[in-house]
């Protein structure tokens, strides 16, 4: 039957930078790409033509599965799957444990290097295509999926946290750079976070020291209020995370400050794409905490000024 499985675990903005790959797997072998995934990120799925979220055990017969994880999750369900050729794609030959040679057929993980993740899955997922490397793009969201607190006039949307603590910028910084852009006359700004206890602490700091001029959400926000944010933002300003694949996927216009992390791997730069990456310090590591409010004031509102 048309389609095949495709296995992958990881986190949200993972999943998105995958989407290059599923949509070259989607063009050949026709029909719907089931993809085994974390259940909550189906919404994003929902806005991936071509792709749907594969609940419980994958029980219909197809001729492919192709996997782009290394967790024992992914493992074990591809391990299962009705399917005559398993196939694992990664970008780190140290993440592969002794038994994925065994459990798949083929490996491919010729090493990620200085590569954009999205281009390194889609130049390396093993089927034919004659259409050239797209960067990761969704359809827009629906209306109903708009959290019942965000404005109907334009917004600037903020996301100052991600999965991992050391990627994030000092609070004070960013209460700086929202002084800033509200006194140019920007869009007021609205903030979202993820739920860890530390992600809440540091938004809270950030609305207590810019007050009155950002806010939050009084009420958690669900994953198909944060797609819409996300796409119907005038600009989004974040750390390394989510929010700033999201807003590329939607050409949102977009700044993404990075410090540990390597932006050739998680950023493709456009006019509308832009990345600020921290100074090197004196131990020769990037510190997010060494990036100046001026800087950072300054990209967004040259950002602004060429997505006008």
């Amino acid at each position: 039957m048309p389609g095949c499985y495709v296995v992958f675990h990881k986190q949200l903005g993972d999943l998105l930078l995958l989407e290059p790959a599923l949509r070259r797997l989607q063009a050949h072998h026709g029909g719907e790409i089931a993809v085994c995934t974390r259940g909550g990120h189906a919404p994003m799925l929902d806005l991936m033509p071509g792709m749907k979220l594969q609940w419980g055990p994958m029980l219909q017969p197809r001729t492919h599965l192709y996997c782009f994880d290394t967790l024992n999750k992914s493992a074990w369900r591809s391990l299962f799957a009705p399917t005559r050729s398993k196939i694992c794609i990664i970008p780190d030959a140290e993440e592969l444990a002794w038994f994925h040679p065994w459990l798949f057929g083929d490996v491919v993980v010729p090493g990620l290097g200085d590569s954009y993740v999205a281009e390194y899955f889609w130049e390396n997922t093993p089927v034919p295509t004659t259409a050239g490397f797209r960067a990761p793009r969704l359809t827009l969201p629906p209306a109903e999926w708009k959290p019942a607190e965000a404005p109907d006039s334009p917004f600037i949307l903020l996301n100052p946290t991600s999965g991992w603590r050391r990627k994030s910028w000092i609070s004070a910084g960013w209460a700086e750079v929202v002084r800033a852009l509200h006194a140019a006359g920007l869009p007021p700004i609205i903030m979202t976070s993820a739920t860890n206890d530390w992600q809440l602490a540091q938004c809270g700091e950030i609305e207590a020291l810019s007050a009155p001029l950002v806010r939050g959400f009084t009420t958690p926000t669900t994953l198909q209020n944060y797609l819409w944010l996300c796409a119907n933002a005038s600009m989004v300003l974040s750390v390394d995370g989510s929010a700033a694949h999201l807003a590329a996927a939607f050409e949102v216009p977009n700044l993404t400050l990075f410090g540990p992390s390597n932006p050739r791997n998680w950023h493709c730069p456009t006019a509308t794409s832009v990345a600020l990456r921290a100074p090197i310090s004196e131990d020769g590591k990037r510190k997010m905490r060494l990036l100046s409010p001026a800087e950072v004031t300054s990209a967004a509102l040259d950002l602004w000024e060429r997505s006008r």
